[in-house]
């Protein structure tokens, strides 16, 4: 059977732990009219809209956080007289999380307060200290007592408008052409796509010149700022300072051929072992192959993603989950399932 991904499973183990807490929780079917978040939680005489955000990053970044905040806000919860909870997995420093509240009119819950609400359950506390990968001594030297739930009767200022660039973004790509005619096409809206993906995670962007038939293509040499897990398992494991970026507009999947040519571009010396290949449809099984091959071999990690690969991280970003999140755990399957 397969697990459930990590969200899903710190989105059932929230639920578990608000019930423990004096929450009647319900998953929310979303009306049209309302727009959607995760559960309805019922506790006194207050009803409460809840949405859960799972980041793999301990810190939270606060860009993604008011992205998630603001989409609640959207939901157009004041209109069923409900307060608004955001719960992530990551700790928000005490400054960030006045700041939001006051401007939002939400409660934010943080890691250390969800370890103050599983304190009560020996079994709930070892499951989230497991799935958050932290160790019993970090788990328990948290803060005590109980999160409050008081937030603001209103915010001091217009909430900024809910993020709609990832949906743009990726019905552009689906409406461009494949093919050498739309090479440059492909290669502006990659760059785009990359720049609002991860606008604090690459720097330098060296752009590399032109030498083949604009399908076969190094595009982007970035420097890699360690923002997140991902980016930290890179240059910590792989030893990687730097990542390739190739667009790859072809009609049908990849071939061998065409990770053999990125393959001579990763450089050990020159701390460049990692490639991120842009594709419409991905890679056949021989090219999938080949990079296991260079993996297995020589370090190298060369990651191919599609289409709808690249728009699930689009949706991602717009929601207020952090891309990156998807690259860690597509590298992680890729890492597991290694053949000899």
């Amino acid at each position: 059977m397969e697990l459930s991904s990590p969200s899903k499973q710190f989105e059932d183990l929230i639920k578990r732990i608000l019930e423990v807490n004096a929450f009647r929780v319900s998953k929310f079917n979303s009306p049209r009219n309302i727009g959607g978040f995760d559960f309805i939680g019922d506790t006194a005489d207050e009803k409460w809209a809840i949405e859960v955000k799972f980041y793999r990053t301990a810190r939270a970044q606060a860009s993604l956080v008011e992205s998630a905040a603001a989409r609640l806000v959207h939901r157009d919860i004041s209109a069923q007289d409900w307060k608004g909870m955001l719960i992530v997995s990551s700790v928000i420093s005490p400054a960030l999380k006045l700041a939001l509240e006051e401007k939002y009119g939400l409660v934010f819950i943080d890691r250390f307060d969800l370890f103050s609400w599983a304190a009560s359950s020996p079994m709930l506390a070892d499951e989230l200290s497991s799935l958050l990968e932290v160790s019993p001594s970090e788990s328990t030297t948290q803060k005590a007592g109980a999160p409050s739930l008081n937030s603001s009767s209103r915010r001091r200022e217009t909430v900024p408008p809910e993020d709609t660039v990832g949906t743009d973004l990726c019905e552009e790509l689906h409406a461009l052409a494949r093919g050498i005619t739309a090479w440059k096409a492909y290669e502006e809206l990659c760059d785009r796509i990359l720049r609002y993906l991860f606008p604090n995670d690459l720097l330098g962007w060296h752009k590399q010149q032109r030498t083949d038939d604009g399908l076969n293509r190094f595009d982007y040499i970035c420097r890699i700022r360690p923002s997140t897990e991902f980016w930290n398992f890179l240059i910590d494991h792989l030893n990687s300072r730097y990542v390739l970026f190739e667009f790859k507009n072809y009609r049908p999947a990849i071939k061998q051929g065409q990770i053999l040519t990125t393959e001579k571009y990763l450089l050990e010396k020159g701390l460049r072992r990692v490639a991120i290949i842009f594709t419409r449809t991905g890679a056949d099984k021989h090219a999938i192959a080949m990079t296991q091959g260079a993996m297995r071999e020589h370090g190298k990690l060369m990651l191919v993603i599609d289409d709808e690969k690249v728009c699930e991280m689009l949706h991602m970003k717009e929601r207020g989950e952090d891309p990156t999140d998807c690259l860690f755990e597509l590298v992680d399957n890729f890492l597991l399932s290694l053949p000899r």
